[in-house]
């Protein structure tokens, strides 16, 4: 009787730590992809950020142009070549 106990407390001690193992490795998997979907989202974030000053930049440089329809040149201010 003794030894059934003692296999019974040891044996549910070794399927709680192997238990433990599996879900810590599990858990580690989630966050390991959860790091890469941050990652992720802060770089796209950063070019948005880049394409929305480069918009802001373009749209104030064509305002501060004086482009007109009878103008030649390239309103980015380049002669054109003919």
């Amino acid at each position: 009787m003794i030894y059934w106990f003692c296999g019974v407390i040891c044996g549910s001690g070794a399927t709680l730590l192997l238990y433990s193992i599996l879900v810590g490795k599990r858990i580690q998997e989630e966050q390991d992809k959860a790091c890469k979907c941050i990652y992720k989202y802060e770089e796209y974030r950063r070019k948005i950020r880049t394409l929305e000053y480069q918009k802001h930049e373009l749209e104030k440089k064509l305002e501060s142009s004086n482009y007109t329809d009878d103008y030649t040149g390239d309103y980015l201010g380049f002669e054109e070549t003919k």
